[in-house]
């Protein structure tokens, strides 16, 4: 008898084992199954996200710097198919002002920082508008592709307001430093869309702007740095360099840009052309300049 009862709570002994093992598995499985739904919605959200906004459409907090804007008259001359427009082809010397800020590669291996030189194109309000005298680096619009975007999107822009801004300045530069309201007005040679304007710590000019500070062709010439011609800068005959603007060209995958004889671009340059050269522009203290 004794036999029998020991049998008898074994055996509902094993029963509750077994069931309490089968809800175990049950809910192991139950909460897989959660968290697979939980990472697959989390997955969607972020893959709509990127969809609707591009991730070089970067932001930057303007409440604590000034941001300067360049005015542009309405009347900017419309370049013909060859890049040219009345007076463009004068040969006028620009005795420009040269100024040393930052530091930045120049020598064909990247091993070395030196002094970087811009040319003023303005001043007011206390600060300077400076381009770089040479074109220190090369690279597309973007990287690869040949897809359609605007200037607010770009990896150019990006590589501007981050690697170039934190490799090319000091913490003190950058306290001296204001915002570049870039405007994206249509360029009249085209009715391609110049996209959403953006405020940055580096940019480039625009084709008004360019046509403001630089109006003929013999003042936009400039030379590449080695470093730049490392990157795959092309160079003409008399070793001067195409470079980029920040305008919409024919279409939304072929930017606007000089060409090495400073004529506005006559050839197609896709989005992703890394030969062509990148001279920043930035707002600076004058009182900063030296």
């Amino acid at each position: 008898m004794k036999n029998y009862k020991e049998i008898i709570m074994i055996t509902i002994l094993l029963c509750v084992m077994l069931t309490f093992s089968s809800c175990a598995t049950d809910n192991t499985v139950a909460t897989a199954d959660i968290k697979l739904t939980t990472e697959n919605i989390a997955l969607l959200e972020t893959a709509n996200v990127a969809k609707e906004t591009k991730a070089n459409n970067t932001s930057i907090n303007s409440a604590d710097k000034k941001v300067m804007t360049i005015d542009v008259p309405a009347d900017t001359p419309i370049a013909d198919d060859d890049g040219k427009y009345p007076g463009s082809e004068d040969r006028r010397d620009v005795n420009r002002k040269v100024v040393t800020f930052g530091n930045y590669f120049q020598d064909a291996s990247g091993s070395a920082k030196k002094p970087l030189e811009w040319i003023v194109l303005d001043e007011k309000e206390g600060y300077s508008l400076l381009l770089t005298k040479d074109v220190i680096y090369s690279m597309g619009w973007v990287r690869n592709g040949k897809e359609s975007l605007t200037w607010a999107e770009t990896d150019l822009r990006k590589w501007l307001d981050e690697d170039f801004y934190n490799a090319a300045f000091s913490e003190a530069e950058k306290n001296n430093m204001a915002l570049f309201n870039a405007t994206q007005p249509q360029n009249p040679r085209y009715t391609t869309p110049a996209g959403e304007a953006t405020v940055d710590y580096v940019s480039l000019l625009s084709y008004q702007e360019l046509i403001k500070y630089m109006p003929t062709e013999y003042e936009r010439k400039t030379k590449p740095t080695a470093y730049a011609i490392a990157n795959g800068n092309y160079v003409n005959t008399d070793g001067d360099s195409a470079w980029w603007l920040r305008s919409p060209g024919p279409k939304s995958n072929i930017p606007e840009h000089l060409a090495t004889w400073g004529n506005l671009g006559a050839r197609t340059h896709y989005v992703d052309d890394y030969i062509i050269g990148v001279r920043p522009a930035i707002w600076v203290a004058s009182e900063s300049l030296k």
